[in-house]
């Protein structure tokens, strides 16, 4: 929500410029300093890390890429999607400090992600994702768990924590997934937790030598459990 001053009249009281010079801020520099206010409670929001039993997800910052990056060397993460590990420390520096801005440059969408870390051993788990377009609070979400903690819960915990958090904080009212239809443990995953199958385009995407069957997983923010 925006709100817009009043228009100054061009002939304004001489008083008007007496009370600016005793310190009031003019309606316009007011208005700014809220809006100012308003965006540094929402980055600070941004920046909380969240916790569940097992894990603190922490939100991903540049200097996540040195540890991030031997686990994401791991060619198991991408049999199911077109990405590939990163080319070098460099460039998941780069990414990291990219996604780490929380924002797209045009301002429309949120880019969050957080790193899943268990609380018992400080080790990373793998990582979740979330793009939130502002205009119609709409969530895309992904994630990873590195191979060695497959099989475990920790993207269902991770995902729920997030989830519930997109939702109740930041208002979030519907929230979708792309699915490779051979992925049929995230498709499992994500029906557990209440998303639903909304549509499947066949040959969607082509990678790794052959095409990608896609499925669209959706939830209501009201469905939320």
């Amino acid at each position: 929500m925006s709100s817009q001053a009043p228009a100054t009249p061009d002939a304004a009281p001489a008083a008007a410029a007496d009370t600016v010079a005793a310190g009031v801020a003019p309606v316009a520099t007011v208005a700014s300093v809220a809006r100012d206010a308003i965006d540094a409670v929402r980055a600070a929001t941004l920046e909380t890390v969240l916790h569940t039993e097992r894990l603190a997800l922490e939100p991903l910052a540049e200097h996540h890429a040195d540890e991030l990056f031997a686990p994401l060397a791991d060619a198991r993460l991408y049999a199911h999607v077109p990405q590939e590990p990163p080319a070098s420390l460099d460039a998941l520096r780069l990414r990291c400090a990219l996604l780490a801005r929380r924002c797209s440059p045009d301002g429309r969408e949120l880019w969050l992600n957080w790193v899943l870390r268990g609380r018992a051993d400080g080790a990373c788990r793998g990582l979740l994702q979330a793009t939130v377009r502002r205009a119609d609070a709409l969530a895309w979400i992904a994630y990873e768990v590195f191979p060695p903690y497959w099989q475990q819960g920790l993207a269902r915990e991770g995902c729920s924590a997030m989830i519930g958090w997109l939702i109740h904080t930041l208002g979030v009212r519907r929230l979708a997934a792309e699915v490779d239809s051979h992925n049929t443990a995230s498709l499992r995953l994500l029906e557990r937790i209440g998303f639903q199958r909304a549509g499947f385009r066949p040959a969607a995407d082509h990678f790794k030598g052959r095409d990608s069957d896609e499925w669209t997983l959706r939830l209501a923010a009201s469905d939320w459990r």
